[in-house]
């Protein structure tokens, strides 16, 4: 009967979240796309380039799992053992929030995985592996039941270090996670007392495993990337503009889901966190430390809207992609959770409603698959474009270098793909305005060795210095100029329409 739903076994919720994981994932593995950053590392130019962003232990996964000090590409491998571990991580989960977990308590947890937002993070080939190790390690940290205080701390500061190790931004998650924390404990109707020493142990291990990070992976760091925004008169502003602005890519995620599903989740969620509220009253302790309980409980509320950009907004980093976001799983979770037990107090029957954004999920999964694969057809023929020019012309056959010149702008016109982003907007912010038209790394796989990246102001200068002279191919897409022993590929900016249906007859 689905009001009576049954209880899950261990090997049952971990069995269902690794056929679920797989389901998620497999567009990502059929596609096989080389975003943003794989080109260039696949091709082993920057070895060291994890540990001078503070990530030793990515670096250490792919020394121990290419059994060489190479990050050679082994796609899907590290992809597929990363998400074996984040199931058993995900069902770990379950039990820490529901005694007796079902099918549905397993849609609640969910989420953790299947945030839209991290798409792009999976998709990269070389760091999405670590990204998903860094919530297994998470997970493991405010899972960790060790019943003496200390132990238990000093494991999970342990932990929240491994976490930066492998990827910073997946801080947000703890910090997510112990907020489902404390609003469960809110519902649950835990002593005052009780709630606040978790909650002040939760900030003890998020301190204590910063500091571990600090005095170890964190000293190896030279990229100048994760640099603070500096304190001065643009501060405030510029941190209020990075927050409006994920703000609104959360509107393209509402806009991609529909707007009925979307309000259905926050009228429930908001039904809940009322119905909580109401607990507080009936919790055991004094007044003051339940009016202080209440006021965190409001103030926790902000904290995890302000936590899906997290700390990229006090990072002079100006771009704020999608991979950003892993803070938004958290909320997620939540807005799953706080619908459960809403629904679940109306009739058990309605929890597996819950069902309906899962599948909106697992159909966004799949929409974002064909459209890097869409991607990738693209990038390939524009590709062997050049590379046919490059082989077949005499004149450029001789050229020694070739400085490639990306286009400006946003790279991501896609006829193929516009209508899936057309009515699923979030697609294309996922797909990265980082990710341009083809990269000067891709020519190795077609054979051609002597095309690097190159600086539109380098070239710019020998124009205006008329050592540029007329271009020996000039087409719709890109323009080829030699001059001397080295040459320029310019990719133009495209402005045709994307939209193809709009050159298909209509029948009258």
């Amino acid at each position: 009967m689905l009001g009576n739903e049954r209880a899950l076994s261990q090997n049952q919720v971990l069995l269902l979240f690794v056929v679920l994981s797989f389901v998620y994932v497999f567009p990502i593995v059929r596609a096989d796309y080389a975003y943003v950053d794989d080109n260039w590392r696949a091709l082993l130019q920057a070895q060291d380039a994890w540990r001078n962003q503070g990530r030793i232990l990515l670096e250490w996964l792919y020394t121990l799992l290419t059994f060489s000090e190479a990050t050679i590409n082994i796609f899907p491998l590290p992809l597929l053992i990363g998400i074996s571990a984040l199931a058993l991580a995900m069902a770990r989960l379950t039990f820490w929030l529901f005694p007796r977990p079902g099918i549905t308590s397993c849609l609640v947890i969910l989420p953790v995985l299947c945030n839209p937002f991290f798409l792009g993070n999976l998709t990269y080939q070389y760091d999405g592996p670590g990204m998903v190790l860094a919530l297994v390690a998470v997970i493991c940290a405010i899972t960790c039941r060790t019943e003496q205080r200390y132990v238990r701390g000093l494991v999970a500061a342990l932990l929240i270090a491994a976490t930066l190790s492998l990827y910073q931004l997946a801080i947000s998650l703890f910090i997510g996670l112990c907020i489902v924390e404390y609003v469960r404990g809110v519902k649950d109707k835990v002593a005052v007392q009780a709630l606040l020493v978790t909650l002040m142990e939760r900030v003890v291990q998020l301190i204590v495993g910063g500091l571990i990070y600090f005095f170890t992976a964190y000293q190896l760091a030279i990229d100048t990337r994760g640099s603070r925004l500096p304190i001065d008169q643009q501060w405030f502003e510029v941190v209020w503009q990075k927050f409006c602005f994920s703000m609104q890519m959360l509107g393209l995620l509402i806009a991609s889901s529909g707007n009925v599903l979307a309000v259905a989740l926050l009228l429930g969620a908001s039904a809940g966190l009322i119905l909580f509220m109401t607990s507080i009253r009936q919790m055991q302790g004094r007044l003051p430390g339940k009016l202080g309980v209440a006021l965190l409980y409001l103030l926790s509320l902000v904290t995890l809207i302000w936590n899906v950009p997290g700390m990229m907004l006090f990072l002079s980093e100006p771009n704020l992609e999608a991979r950003n976001f892993i803070g938004f799983s958290a909320v997620l979770v939540l807005l799953f959770f706080l619908n459960y037990e809403v629904l679940g107090r109306i009739w058990p029957g309605l929890r597996w409603l819950l069902i309906i954004p899962t599948l909106f999920m697992f159909a966004f999964s799949y929409a974002y698959g064909q459209v890097i694969i869409a991607k990738k057809e693209f990038e390939s023929a524009m590709a062997h474009y050049i590379a046919n020019d490059l082989v077949s012309r005499s004149e450029l056959r001789s050229v020694n270098k070739y400085y490639y010149l990306r286009a400006p702008g946003d790279g991501n016109w896609l006829p193929r793909g516009h209508g899936a982003m057309i009515h699923m907007p979030l697609l294309r912010y996922i797909l990265s305005g980082s990710n341009s038209v083809l990269h000067a790394q891709f020519f190795p796989r077609l054979g051609i060795n002597n095309v690097i990246g190159g600086e539109h102001g380098v070239f710019d200068q020998l124009a205006a210095a008329g050592r540029v002279g007329e271009p020996l191919v000039d087409n719709k897409f890109y323009s080829i100029y030699v001059t001397g022993a080295q040459g320029f590929i310019v990719m133009k900016p495209i402005q045709e329409d994307e939209n193809y249906n709009k050159n298909w007859p209509r029948v009258p």
